[in-house]
């Protein structure tokens, strides 16, 4: 109570949040630590395996292999000594080497990776945004008439189905029925990442049904919250005062869309922290060259560097996003900031 009045009450709470996603962070590293080495199998022997798979080897450069690799990752280690070299490299900024990819960093790998999953989430969900929110407020400046039957049915459809499930659908179309683009991948085999026209037209070609698939399933929630939060709006004592001194529908509208926005800026704000942990699935399903599919190829290599710094990569944004938005939230309404500051 003595903090609350020399300091504002606004920073007593961001401090709390703060705290609060500290916690719960160190809490997700300790699973994260446990639980892929919970997958039966040993990785080990799976990496020895690969590095000398079609060779003839000596018992001794075996052996060496094997002492060079249990020096690097430790494996044979009492897991709370493993658990401690993990957060002690972690707060040096270090998240190993991996074991899939040896002896190429988990970081140096995430930093090759990340641009083209955030490259696919970013304009697919914020170009989902704009759409969504827009024909959200036609659908409620026409509440209960045909249009708005018609919108509601297909958000409702969409928001039922997930991104890999329209991914799935769009592959069976379009590129097995219609083979117009290519079932996955970022790029033609052989041809590596540059910047030229061919490049970038063969990378388009691979984009655009990842990009529909994340597109079309962000749709719904955006419309459905939109067009509600409008028709809340749209019984307001200023909309109806406008209706009354003759403002054009089209004005309207436009006001509409500005009022009815905030909260979905937010929401935005959240869901764009997601875009790592979201496109897994879907980057999976396509082949798309992203965190996604690196992070599948961890699991089944049983990386446990790769698979520990891509699960604190998604998780510290979602905690990151989190956050942002509880303070966004607490600031911006003040109904909100008076039940949880006090002012």
């Amino acid at each position: 109570m003595i903090l609350k009045k020399i300091i504002n009450p606004f920073i007593v709470y961001a401090l709390k949040r703060l705290g609060m996603m500290i916690l719960t962070f160190f809490v997700a590293l300790f699973l994260i630590f446990i639980l892929p080495r919970m997958i039966p199998g040993n990785p080990l022997a799976t990496t020895i395996y690969r590095l000398l798979q079609g060779g003839i080897v000596s018992p001794e450069q075996l052996k060496a292999t094997e002492r060079m690799l249990l020096e690097t990752f430790k494996f044979h280690e009492p897991l709370h000594i493993q658990f401690i070299d993990f957060i002690a490299n972690l707060l040096h900024g270090n998240l190993g080497v991996s074991v899939l990819f040896y002896p190429l960093k988990v970081y140096d790998l995430i930093a090759i990776y990340i641009p083209w999953t955030l490259l696919l989430m970013i304009p697919a969900v914020s170009l989902s945004w704009f759409v969504g929110n827009y024909v959200g407020v036609i659908a409620a400046m026409n509440r209960n008439k045909s249009i708005d039957k018609i919108i509601l049915t297909i958000f409702m459809v969409f928001q039922g189905i997930p991104s890999y499930i329209f991914g799935m659908y769009l592959i069976l179309l379009f590129a097995v029925y219609i083979p117009i683009f290519p079932t996955g991948g970022g790029w033609p085999p052989g041809m590596a990442p540059r910047l030229s026209t061919d490049f970038i037209l063969a990378y388009l070609r691979h984009y655009i049904l990842p990009f529909l698939s994340i597109f079309i399933a962000s749709l719904g929630g955006w419309g459905l919250s939109m067009r509600s939060i409008a028709v809340q709006e749209l019984t307001s004592d200023y909309m109806e005062y406008a209706k009354n001194i003759g403002v054009s529908q089209r004005k309207i509208s436009r006001y509409l869309f500005k009022c009815s926005a905030l909260p979905q800026i937010v929401g935005l704000a959240i869901v764009l922290g997601w875009s790592v942990a979201g496109s897994v699935i879907t980057e999976i399903v396509f082949s798309y060259p992203g965190i996604g599919m690196i992070f599948w190829r961890g699991i089944q290599s049983q990386d446990y560097p790769l698979i520990q710094g891509i699960f604190i990569i998604i998780i510290g944004t979602l905690l990151l996003a989190n956050y942002i938005s509880e303070l966004l939230f607490a600031y911006i309404d003040p109904r909100i900031r008076h039940a949880y500051t006090g002012v």
